[in-house]
């Protein structure tokens, strides 16, 4: 497999297959803190987080399916929900195994509004 398609290809692939499971996934509770898995592999991941209703600093903690991640992307559900969130004091911890960050976003998000957070293995940010 040449270079080009691990570092570009393969996390397309990855993010049209989690996709479905990624929508179905129960979001993290609308409480001052939450806990979420990240559904993949080894080599890429996303995890859902739900902004429905508004969140004021509220720590998300993401478990990551292995340590070597860096975050590749944000996306919003639904469309217009975009801007209406912040991800502040984003780190990961505990050798990697974890993604923690303060989450903001605004009342006026629908039930449905979400974040997918997700990561790849060995990317470059």
């Amino acid at each position: 497999m040449s270079h080009l398609f691990r570092r570009f290809c393969l996390p397309v692939l990855a993010l049209a297959a989690l996709i479905p499971a990624m929508l179905l996934a129960a979001p993290a509770s609308a409480a001052s803190s939450g806990t979420v898995k990240c559904v993949g592999t080894a080599d890429f991941c996303g995890a859902t987080v739900s902004i429905a209703g508004g969140a004021s600093n509220k720590t998300v903690t993401i478990n990551l399916t292995d340590t070597d991640f860096t975050r590749v992307g944000v996306r919003v559900i639904p469309a217009a929900s975009k801007g209406s969130f912040s991800i502040s004091h984003a780190a990961f911890r505990l050798g990697g195994s974890q993604y923690r960050f303060t989450l903001n976003a605004v009342a006026g998000n629908p039930r449905s509004a979400r974040i997918i957070i997700l990561f790849a293995a060995g990317a470059t940010s």
